[in-house]
């Protein structure tokens, strides 16, 4: 089983937390970008398998928008939650092979795209 998601580019992992006294909350970056994300996958899930059940495999893909360096791994796991968020796989600890890298806008047209691959 295959699952391919397109999405925006997501917030850093270090920008999805915002503090404050008394405690934490979600930046307003990452809440857009959550809800973004989620309109893009209502657009995409026809045709699309259900979700995965138990080990799976992935593949993540995103578009530097700009020059400035960045680490690519802190952009999956804001794709990871995402994709545990809308049911694609169970949890996010069942994913036993993950490839992270940089690409083109070919290759993700929006900035950022997941595919997902059942592991039996």
């Amino acid at each position: 089983m295959r699952i391919t998601v397109n999405l925006p580019l997501p917030p850093s992992v270090n920008s999805i937390w915002r503090f404050k006294t008394g405690g934490s909350y979600l930046s307003k970056q990452y809440q857009a970008w959550k809800k973004l994300a989620g309109q893009e996958w209502l657009l995409q899930i026809k045709n699309q398998p259900r979700g995965i059940s138990g080990a799976y495999g992935a593949i993540m893909i995103f578009v530097k928008p700009d020059k400035r360096r960045r680490d690519v791994y802190n952009l999956g796991k804001v794709v990871e939650d995402f994709a545990v968020q809308h049911g694609l796989v169970q949890d996010d600890s069942l994913c036993e092979k993950l490839y992270v890298r940089w690409g083109s806008k070919k290759e993700a047209p929006l900035g950022a795209k997941l595919i997902l691959r059942s592991i039996p």
